[in-house]
């Protein structure tokens, strides 16, 4: 048992694209936890975590042709169910950064567009979170089987 953990690990560690996303990941759960506490260091940790995912979607666009493979069904059931729901966050993340920054600049403002804008952004960051971490979960579905 110990073996197999060990060999998983180090099969992890030999992919640098998955301890990138495993970095951005762990910045949008410290983000996320912060959110009550200190909202405009909430909002830089998941700007600064959307843009590590941003960027790792097109390192691996250039590096590996990533779209071409994902359209021409060369993976599996599990490997498309990361592409999907890494996909749909994806393009949620661009909605969620435009309400969110909105939110931001009206920190400390008494204005009645507040629980309106904060509505809107929730109403894209929270699915946009749901479908990270089932992309992010199915993303060692991607691990090859040594």
């Amino acid at each position: 048992m110990n073996d197999l953990i060990v060999q998983n690990f180090d099969r992890f560690l030999a992919r640098p694209h998955m301890i990138w996303a495993t970095l951005a990941y762990v910045i949008l759960l410290v983000g996320l936890s912060l959110r009550k506490k200190n909202r405009l260091l909430h909002g830089r940790l998941m700007g600064f975590a959307i843009f590590l995912d941003l960027a790792l979607v097109l390192l691996l666009q250039i590096e590996r042709n990533a779209i071409d493979t994902a359209v021409n069904l060369r993976l599996t059931p599990l490997q498309m169910c990361h592409v999907l729901s890494s996909t749909i966050a994806t393009v949620l993340y661009f909605p969620t950064l435009y309400f969110g920054f909105k939110c931001l600049r009206q920190i400390g403002s008494p204005t009645a567009d507040r629980p309106m804008l904060r509505k809107k952004h929730l109403r894209f960051a929270v699915p946009a979170f749901i479908f990270r971490t089932i992309g992010f979960l199915f993303m060692f579905s991607l691990l090859p089987k040594d």
